[in-house]
């Protein structure tokens, strides 16, 4: 079997059987058929016995471990991305139609050649399998994961090979077909976690950092309601409160913090800043935080409904709910009224509150 390009040495294959009647590529993308219950053997092991007492050998019923799992493949769907296998290694099924037995390099961080239509730069352009497509592309937000990086520098407007390094290590899909993966409810006392990090630094740098993202808006996309998305659904009557982000600042016995001349020891720390003065932000709204409520009632209105709320349970006093180290920064205006005081100023501070756009 030939390939267009040489691959690295750590490039693994694996026969599979492709069932679709498509043209085959080299280096196209295929999917396990996870649901399979057609045999490639011709043995139902739900049935067991003799092969010849058999009545339906062609198929064995979901719960029987049927091997169709991991050696029958398909082209994309909606539902098969999250079981991405491979795709098509050598050239000598190109130009040929399924279903027939064929071998795929799996993605294992090998170098390989892949078959992609899109624009590539080396070690940076990322692809994606995606459904209904028989090369790799654009990591969309439905109905595609991303499996490999480029590791050449070429355009491939018309559908062709790059060489890409083949890996799910890099990304993060957790899926299926626009279905939540569940957690089971077999152990109802202890709380349950799915992804987990915990880290103590010994060092003693500037920035330590568990996780660090960054999102690079360079084209003529947007980032309307989050770069970083959190949602939380709630579809039953919860146990107790439902809280969707913590941020906890947690000072252990032993533990100081340094008074800060210009910035605040926090929970959470939100900013917008500029690079440099090149910006034109001539008639743009912006502001570090926004809150909004979006409640339909289909029965009686909430108890409280509060932007900001400090519950009673709060252990230490507040020296204020706000603070600005200076009060020209927000726009503070030195009129002075009976029932307004100051802490810290000489004369009272009104802070403009508008309303309206």
């Amino acid at each position: 079997m030939e390939s267009s390009f040489g691959t690295s040495s750590d490039a693994r294959k694996k026969r599979v059987y492709y069932t679709e009647s498509s043209t085959i590529y080299e280096g196209m993308p295929v999917c396990y058929e996870f649901d399979a219950t057609a045999n490639v053997l011709d043995y139902d092991k739900g049935a067991g016995g003799d092969r010849t007492c058999q009545t339906t050998p062609g198929t064995t019923a979901e719960g029987n471990q049927n091997e169709g799992k991991f050696m029958r493949v398909e082209d994309p769907d909606a539902n098969n991305i999250q079981y991405f296998a491979g795709v098509v290694a050598g050239s000598s099924y190109a130009g040929l139609v399924g279903p027939r037995w064929l071998d795929i390099y799996i993605p294992n961080g090998a170098i390989v050649p892949v078959r992609t239509d899109l624009n590539c730069l080396i070690g940076q352009t990322i692809l994606a399998v995606t459904t209904a497509s028989q090369e790799l592309g654009v990591p969309l937000a439905t109905d595609s994961r991303a499996v490999a990086v480029a590791e050449e520098t070429v355009d491939r407007g018309t559908a062709g090979l790059v060489l890409a390094r083949l890996t799910l290590d890099q990304f993060m899909y957790q899926d299926h077909g626009g279905t939540a993966l569940s957690v089971d409810d077999a152990d109802t006392t202890t709380s349950t976690l799915v992804n987990f990090a915990n880290i103590k630094f010994l060092g003693s740098s500037s920035y330590q950092r568990v996780l660090s993202m960054v999102g690079n808006i360079a084209g003529g996309g947007a980032a309307l309601f989050g770069m970083f998305k959190f949602r939380t659904y709630v579809s039953s009557t919860p146990g107790s409160l439902v809280q969707v982000l913590c941020a906890n600042l947690h000072i252990q016995s032993g533990g100081t913090l340094i008074f800060g001349s210009g910035e605040y020891n926090s929970a959470v720390y939100a900013t917008i800043e500029t690079e440099s003065a090149t910006p034109d932000l001539t008639n743009v709204n912006i502001c570090a935080y926004q809150a909004a409520l979006y409640l339909t009632e289909s029965g009686g209105a909430p108890a409280n409904v509060h932007v900001l709320g400090i519950p009673n349970g709060t252990p230490t006093n507040f020296d204020g709910l706000f603070r600005a180290q200076s009060a020209a920064a927000v726009g503070g205006a030195t009129v002075s009224t009976a029932d307004i005081t100051s802490q810290d100023s000489a004369s009272d501070i009104n802070i403009p509150v508008k309303f309206g756009n």
